[in-house]
């Protein structure tokens, strides 16, 4: 014999999150008229072979990262990389990556341990273990 109390009751939740059944509460997105160039350059150049990435961890979940460095050397061996910017191809690297990071496309990270291992002359290249830049 079971009590009132005790019955789980399940409950189906839309993609959304919201427990009410068949109704969004967020509005549907515009389809603007153009898409956004730096989200199809940001794929972009995650795809492509040229730019080396490495997967480390940020707060519990493995990432893949870059280094800024590889990045602005990598936007001056393929200039056609930029050419998916249109209008703003011609700006600096630096401006790219700025842009990058406001839109949170990208997310600057530094490494987590900060000091030499015993018996190591310097740091690991590609650190495994990241933080948020504060």
């Amino acid at each position: 014999m079971k009590k009132a109390g005790t019955e789980k009751k399940k409950v189906r939740r839309s993609a959304g999150g919201s427990l009410q059944s068949g109704v969004n509460d967020t509005p549907p997105r515009k389809q603007s008229a153009e898409k956004d160039v730096y989200l199809s350059f940001a794929e972009k150049v995650r795809d492509h072979k040229g730019l080396e990435s490495r997967w480390a961890v940020l707060q519990e979940t493995r990432v893949e990262y870059f280094r800024g460095k590889d990045f602005v050397g990598f936007l001056k061996n393929h200039p056609e990389i930029r050419d998916i910017l249109e209008t703003d191809k011609n700006l600096e690297a630096e401006d790219i990556a700025n842009t990058l990071l406001k839109k949170n496309l990208i997310v600057r990270c530094d490494r987590v341990v900060k000091t030499l291992r015993p018996g190591k002359k310097k740091l690991s290249t590609w650190p495994a273990h990241l933080e948020i830049f504060p």
